[in-house]
């Protein structure tokens, strides 16, 4: 299996921070958000990673050589990094050749989150996370039965229940094609300041997609300042000696 992590926005939400760091070097009990992923990655011994980077591109490259890692790493820069996150799987569209997990760089995680969704019997599949507030900013999971039938932020779909996606994904090698076309599509259109879950909609109803709920497991996506500090507070206690 192969993993695409996206690392290359700018986290315009949080110039304090973003300013002088990307997201996904924000440091949580002295160990960066991409760090920790590579850390879970390992123990599932998924060594094949390709980052998507962009804003501050440099740091993120001597963080993680820095971290000494034994992964075939490969970086593939997106040069219209301040566009939508479309934009990032789009320049990775070629690496959509295999089993592939998806990966945000911003979320803070329970590695037993990772291992659920990577040993899920659903080919396609989503961590969903069924306890959650809705404010408008969480990517929300649509279920009718036991399929995903679409994401959004906005709209509302006639379903059984909704979730919050938590910015992983996993796509089976045998629809890695229709993902490649809708992102083709979309660029070709001009769809380019939108992001990369308005191409995973545009997926589900031609392939099947599952989920797994996350239960009782800790995660926190780092969208806005506050958020680092309620990952520190609530979050981080509760990863244990994991992680």
């Amino acid at each position: 299996m192969k993993v695409i992590i996206l690392a290359a926005g700018v986290g315009k939400r949080m110039p304090a921070v973003t300013d002088k760091i990307p997201k996904c070097l924000i440091k949580f009990d002295n160990k960066t958000l991409i760090e920790r992923h590579l850390e879970s990655l390992s123990l599932l011994n998924l060594k094949d990673i390709v980052i998507v980077i962009g804003h501050l591109k440099e740091k993120i490259k001597e963080v993680i050589r820095n971290n000494r890692n034994s992964f075939n790493m490969k970086y593939i820069e997106n040069e219209q990094y301040t566009k939508g996150s479309i934009l990032s799987l789009w320049y990775a569209r070629n690496e959509l050749d295999d089993d592939t997990l998806i990966m945000d760089a911003d979320v803070l995680f329970h590695e037993k989150l990772l291992t659920k969704l990577v040993e899920s019997k659903n080919k396609n599949c989503f961590l969903l996370d069924e306890n959650f507030e809705d404010s408008g900013e969480e990517m929300k999971l649509f279920v009718r039965g036991n399929k995903v039938i679409g994401i959004s932020k906005h709209n509302s779909y006639d379903c059984d229940f909704i979730g919050e996606g938590i910015g992983f994904f996993k796509l089976s090698a045998n629809d890695c094609h229709v993902l490649k076309n809708i992102l083709e599509e979309f660029e070709r259109t001009g769809k380019v300041n939108v992001e990369y879950e308005d191409a995973l909609h545009e997926l589900v109803p031609h392939c099947t997609v599952g989920f797994e709920r996350v239960e009782d497991l800790p995660w926190i996506e780092i969208d806005f300042e506050e958020d680092i500090e309620k990952a520190r507070r609530e979050i981080l206690p509760r990863l244990g000696g994991h992680q």
